[in-house]
């Protein structure tokens, strides 16, 4: 688990690998976190699978993940 400090807007304070997001706006697609890569100064980035399509995967930075202006909470079982 990877624990960050928290943004303002946001309702969270760590990211796992299996943890749901949906882009803001956009609650019909739901995607899982697949990988946390975390290099030498560079910020943690999330590898995110959409669960529709294994093939659709995204890299976002975990601060933009966590910022709730850009994603949310997915629902825990879908």
């Amino acid at each position: 688990m990877l624990s960050l400090k928290r943004k303002p807007g946001s309702g969270r304070r760590s990211v796992s690998i299996g943890d749901r997001f949906m882009r803001a706006g956009q609650p019909s697609k739901v995607y899982v976190v697949t990988r946390i890569d975390e290099r030498p100064h560079h910020p943690p980035h999330a590898r995110l699978t959409a669960l529709t399509s294994a093939r659709e995967e995204i890299t976002i930075a975990v601060g933009t993940l966590l910022d709730r202006r850009y994603f949310t909470p997915g629902p825990s079982d879908v």
